[in-house]
């Protein structure tokens, strides 16, 4: 049996991504759904690529068939549900920075930002995985050293409901920060006045470095997909709904070195693997060393020290804090 060139480190690096995507949440404000949202996602897509590097390393065997179906749905929606929260983000902070925030009433804040926030950051994704179904040739693989993977019939509407969404939502994003930016250089006072808190504009500003690196690296690393995906398996005629689900109730099972072969195949399976570690790297760089997260580090370190007897001033964390 061949090793992966990556294991183990790739099972290590997912692991490390999932604690620091989750990490954040102990001091980030919880203002912005969309970045709420973005952490989550980002965790649960770690965790499944992280359970599925173990499990299926060295193996195909279809012995957890139940985690396979979740699995490889999964992974069809938060090729959706990373990009969406990106957008939920960058609409908030256009709404935030144009002013348009400041004219609604809390009650109206509250209510339609909400319910807004919720069907971009959940209903997208929920909506993607329905739609998959409709070109879904084969249940799932089972591919050795990857895990449980989703697959699709290689017809025209496979590229229109699959992976057409994350370039649009991506290209969306994008026309939302240039936006963004226009507003600031615009508003720039008028905002500094609404939020007078230092490290509340800061928290702003992280926001804003956080939605642009994930439209820089997600929306180009979309469209390199979707050409490898052409360039894997070239675009044949739709002929019905019959004809596409006759061979559903399959599971493929992969060897690594079937699929290693395909060079095309290789390149796009370990770019799908290792964004996720990239953009947890994005992702705690921008948060993990904020005045804020610094606290919360001395705090844990006080209180883990404090077991064992060791007591530590709490005076410099609490001047920080006031000092924000």
């Amino acid at each position: 049996m061949d090793l992966h060139p990556t294991y183990p480190i790739f099972p290590l690096m997912i692991f490390l991504s999932l604690v620091a995507s989750l990490l954040p949440l102990l001091w980030i404000k919880r203002d912005n759904i969309g970045v709420l949202f973005l952490s989550l996602w980002l965790a649960i897509a770690c965790l499944n690529q992280f359970v599925n590097s173990v499990i299926w390393y060295g193996n195909t065997r279809n012995f957890i068939p139940v985690w396979c179906d979740i699995s490889s749905r999964l992974i069809v929606g938060i090729t959706v549900a990373i990009p969406a929260s990106a957008l939920c983000m960058a609409r908030r902070l256009y709404h935030i920075c144009s002013m348009k925030a400041f004219h609604l009433t809390p009650i109206q804040a509250n209510t339609s930002t909400l319910i807004e926030d919720m069907s971009i950051c959940l209903g997208t994704p929920f909506l993607q995985m329905a739609i998959q179904y409709i070109v879904e040739g084969e249940k799932y693989a089972i591919m050795e050293d990857i895990g449980c993977y989703p697959l699709y019939d290689g017809v025209w509407p496979s590229f229109v409901l699959a992976f057409s969404w994350p370039v649009a939502i991506g290209s969306t994003s994008a026309v939302y920060s240039v936006l963004t930016i226009r507003a600031l250089a615009k508003h720039g006072k008028e905002i500094d006045k609404f939020i007078e808190d230092k490290a509340q504009r800061k928290h702003y500003r992280r926001l804003i470095i956080l939605a642009l690196c994930v439209i820089i690296f997600e929306t180009p690393f979309s469209v390199v997909v979707m050409i490898l995906d052409l360039t894997i398996a070239p675009v044949h005629s739709y002929i019905s709904w019959k004809d596409t689900h006759s061979n559903y109730s399959i599971v493929l099972e992969v060897p690594a070195v079937i699929w290693r072969s395909n060079h095309m195949f290789n390149v796009k399976s370990e770019m799908c693997r290792w964004i996720l570690v990239l953009l947890a790297i994005i992702f705690y760089g921008i948060f993990g060393f904020s005045v804020e997260a610094i606290n919360v580090y001395k705090r844990t370190f006080r209180s883990v020290v404090g077991l064992v007897g060791i007591k530590i001033p709490a005076s410099t964390v609490h001047q920080e804090h006031l000092s924000q």
